[in-house]
């Protein structure tokens, strides 16, 4: 099975367990079992928070294995940690970072790396 296949799985599940269907809540419990027992996290087991944090990554979520997936969601745990102003920051450097060219973001990029060594 593929991880379209599982993602769509685990959709339509979701989707017959809000209706109320009991028998799909339970199908969706053994899917949320499969990707724990893999190391993985669904995204509907984030918390709210984590969520909106890390709303630019839904989409592509589930494509990420399991240790980028914990990786990113500590980097969401520190940045949800830190005080409001911190954040608000990090948010206008963020918008900042979204306006600069393709090239501009590689230098940035490329800059980075070099400092962090």
């Amino acid at each position: 099975m593929t991880r379209k296949d599982l993602n769509l799985i685990l959709r339509s599940l979701l989707l017959v367990a809000l209706a109320g269907a009991p028998a799909a809540a339970s199908a969706l419990d053994e899917a949320r079992l499969y990707l724990a027992a893999r190391g993985e996290i669904p995204w509907q087991s984030l918390s709210p928070q984590e969520q909106d944090a890390l709303r630019d990554y839904r989409d592509r979520w589930n494509s990420f294995d399991s240790a980028q997936q914990q990786r990113i969601r500590r980097g969401a745990q520190r940045y949800l940690e830190l005080p409001p102003g911190k954040r608000r920051e990090i948010e206008q450097q963020h918008r900042h970072y979204r306006q600069l060219s393709p090239e501009e973001r590689r230098r940035l990029r490329e800059e980075y790396q070099r400092h962090r060594r």
